[in-house]
């Protein structure tokens, strides 16, 4: 299953590469930064039978405390949800 972090800007003193090193390790063994593009982050979950939610919080959570601008949106299952709700 994959989920997509759409940013419009990435934290101060964030490089790109550094995002992804932190969202890996957040992710562990449930998944991986997989590509994207410009304003938008590719991750693949691994197990599809495991709720994917517990991976959305945990992401959610890392992009808060790294403290990602208000309008940063998580998708997964063509479904947008902010950050912050």
């Amino acid at each position: 299953m994959e989920m997509y972090i759409h940013y419009t800007a990435l934290p101060q003193g964030k490089e790109l590469g550094d995002v992804v090193e932190e969202l890996n390790r957040v992710l562990d063994d449930a998944g991986c930064v997989c590509g994207g593009q410009e304003g938008r982050i590719d991750l693949e979950l691994e197990d599809e039978r495991q709720n994917p939610k517990y991976a959305q919080i945990a992401v959610k959570a890392y992009l808060q405390r790294e403290n990602f601008p208000r309008d940063t949106k998580v998708e997964i299952g063509c479904m947008e949800i902010g950050i912050y709700e």
